[in-house]
C-alpha cells in the first residue's frame, strides 16, 4: 500500500540498470503479422481503477522484426462514461536466452473524463520478461507517465495449462504492482493532485481456434487497489476491487 506519491523515480532505476544490455541483438525477424480483435467487456479496468462499465473494444495490430504497433479503442455502451483510444509501438530484442526485453511508448485519448480532468497521456515503458521457468514465465515491467508524471512498476507471472481433450491452453496470468503521479489532473484547475496506490489481480483466458485465421476468446478478470485516494488518485469509478468478463474474437494474418 502506498499512501503518500513515491519521491524516487523507480523506472530510471530500473532502466539504469538495464542500460548494460541494450546492446543485446534483436528478437529474430519473422514475417510480418497483422491481427484485429472485437471484444465485449463487463468492464475496462486499468491498473486496478475500473475506467468504464461495460464496453466494445476493437484492437489492430501489425508485428514483424522484433517492431510491433497497435492501436485500441474502448467505447463504453454508456455514453456519459470515459471513452479511450490509444496507439502504441514497441521494439522487443534478447540480450540472452534467459531474457527478452521490450522498450515500449503509448499515447493515449480520453473522453468525458469526469471534471475534464485530462485530455490525453504519453507513456513509456520497459518489459523483461524471462525465460520459461518450470512452467511459468516471471516478468518485471516499468513505465513513466509524462502527462500525470507518474511511475509505475509491476511483477507478473503467467502459466498456460494445455487442455488436450479441447486442443486448447488455459492461460493464467497474476501481477501487483504499485504506482505514484505527482498530478493526475492535469488539465484541471487548482493544486496538483498527488496520490499513490497498489494494486493486484489475477486472470484467466481460453483461446479456442475456430478456423484458419479466427481464435474466440473468453476470460474471467479479477482487480483491486489499496491505498488510493477518490479525490487526488487517477480517474476512475469508486469500486476499490473489481470482476469483470470478456468475449472476443481475434483475426490474424
Amino acid at each position: 500500500m502506498v499512501n503518500d506519491p513515491m519521491k524516487a523515480r523507480p523506472i530510471l532505476l530500473l532502466l539504469a540498470a538495464f542500460a548494460a544490455l541494450l546492446s543485446g541483438p534483436a528478437v529474430r525477424a519473422d514475417e510480418p503479422a497483422f491481427r484485429s480483435d472485437f471484444a465485449v467487456v463487463s468492464r475496462q479496468v486499468f491498473r486496478g481503477i475500473a475506467r468504464a462499465g461495460s464496453s466494445a473494444q476493437m484492437n489492430v495490430e501489425f508485428a514483424g522484426g522484433g517492431w510491433r504497433g497497435d492501436a485500441w479503442t474502448n467505447q463504453p455502451f454508456d455514453r456519459g462514461q470515459v471513452r479511450e483510444t490509444n496507439v502504441n509501438a514497441g521494439y522487443a530484442w534478447n540480450p540472452s536466452e534467459e531474457i527478452s526485453l521490450e522498450l515500449s511508448a503509448g499515447h493515449s485519448w480520453f473522453n468525458r473524463v469526469p471534471g475534464g480532468g485530462v485530455g490525453h497521456s504519453l507513456e513509456s515503458g520497459l518489459t523483461a520478461t524471462l525465460a520459461n521457468v518450470r512452467g511459468f514465465v516471471p516478468s518485471v515491467a516499468c513505465w513513466h507517465d509524462f502527462t500525470f508524471d507518474a511511475d509505475t512498476v509491476q511483477l507478473a507471472c503467467a502459466r498456460s495449462i494445455p487442455l488436450t481433450r479441447l486442443g486448447a491452453f488455459l492461460e493464467c496470468n497474476a501481477f501487483a504492482g504499485v504506482t505514484a503521479g505527482e498530478d493526475w489532473r492535469p488539465d484541471a484547475p487548482g493544486p496538483r493532485r498527488r496520490d499513490g496506490y497498489g494494486y493486484w489481480g489475477a486472470e484467466v483466458r481460453l483461446p479456442y481456434r475456430v478456423g484458419a485465421h479466427t481464435t474466440i476468446t473468453a476470460g474471467l478478470h479479477y482487480s483491486a487497489t489499496s491505498g488510493r485516494s477518490l479525490a487526488h488518485g487517477p480517474f476512475g469509478l469508486s469500486a476499490t476491487s473489481n470482476f469483470w468478463a470478456t468475449l472476443g474474437v481475434n483475426l490474424d494474418f
